[in-house]
């Protein structure tokens, strides 16, 4: 049992090299992209598919948080499915951000938007790809070879480029103790006792919720993926705030919650939830910086917790899996590159 999942450890246990290099770079790739976009910039917009789009929502947040600009999710089916041309967006930058570099779509969009007058920026894994090729510029993640079928080292190296994009952009930096946040990610590695004490009441369960809120959402909503994609489990992240308008309510004796909390001013709010979980006697699991936690994460600032927090959920997927005897390096009818167009 111990072998399963072997490929996607081992790149899980990566990731502290990986954002300690990414780390090294990331004032550098701050003035590259400050110095790329030395005028007005009229707004922000981050294209992206399946866990880059986790990593993209957490740029959202930092382009919203420290500089105040006009941010958004591009929607790509209104191009590639609805041929809508881009429009308005002349003065953008364009954040595209594709693991493989090589998703057709991601490709085409960044190509439409540079058409139309968006600067281009691209964050992906193989600084040679189709994508690379048609930014102004590449942020490399430079991860190495990833080949377990879940992203894990490319999604928080996504995560911390990201970051480095948008402190070019001006305003505050989300991650003021980025040096010590390669040695936090070891040590949440090497931490695994909660997180097996968590899978084994998370394993029996079919349904679950991950639920968070402000930094950590993007956390909750890549766990889930993770989840689903390894285990096969119905797992749905939430916004904290829109649970509590209806998605609550498919919580109950057999579909327990994962809540995700770290050190920000909206992790309060989902602390609460667990009260309101346990009088639906809905079972729940709270994994966060506080003390007391049930899979706890040392205490950090920032985006740092997002980080944090991706790292407990791949513990969690992989944990899981083991438990019901999956193997994760190969979930059943999923491939390492989704060629969307």
């Amino acid at each position: 049992m111990s072998e399963l999942g072997i490929r996607m450890a081992a790149e899980m246990a990566e990731q502290p090299a990986v954002l300690a290099a990414l780390a090294d770079r990331f004032d550098d790739i701050a003035g590259q992209v400050a110095a790329l976009v030395s005028g007005p910039v009229a707004g922000v917009a981050f294209l992206a598919r399946g866990s880059s789009d986790n990593a993209a929502l957490l740029g959202r947040y930092a382009v919203e948080l420290s500089s105040g600009l006009p941010t958004c999710l591009v929607a790509p089916s209104v191009m590639t499915a609805y041929d809508r041309t881009p429009q308005g967006f002349a003065g953008w930058v364009v954040v595209a951000l594709s693991q493989s570099g090589r998703t057709p779509e991601i490709v085409d969009l960044a190509n439409r938007f540079s058409a139309v007058g968006a600067t281009v920026v691209a964050i992906t894994n193989d600084e040679h790809s189709d994508l690379a090729g048609v930014a102004r510029l590449t942020v490399g993640l430079r991860a190495g070879r990833e080949v377990a079928v879940p992203a894990t080292k490319t999604v928080t190296a996504q995560m911390l480029a990201t970051l480095a994009v948008t402190a070019g952009l001006g305003g505050t930096p989300l991650v003021p103790h980025l040096a010590e946040l390669p040695a936090r990610v070891a040590g949440v590695l090497g931490d695994a006792a909660a997180v097996e004490a968590a899978a084994e009441r998370l394993a029996p369960h079919r349904r679950l919720a991950v639920v968070a809120r402000g930094l950590c959402y993007p956390a909750a909503l890549e766990t889930a993926l993770k989840l689903q994609e390894t285990t096969g489990a119905m797992a749905q992240g939430f916004s904290t705030a829109d649970f509590r308008h209806g998605p609550i309510a498919v919580c109950g004796p057999d579909a327990p919650a994962l809540l995700m909390g770290g050190t920000g001013p909206a992790d309060s709010d989902t602390r609460r939830l667990r009260s309101e979980l346990d009088q639906r006697g809905a079972p729940s699991v709270l994994a966060g910086s506080a003390a007391g936690d049930d899979v706890p994460w040392p205490a950090a600032d920032g985006a740092s917790d997002c980080l944090l927090a991706v790292v407990r959920g791949q513990q969690l997927a992989l944990a899981v899996c083991r438990r019901r005897g999956i193997d994760p390096d190969q979930p059943a009818g999923l491939n390492k590159v989704t060629l969307t167009r």
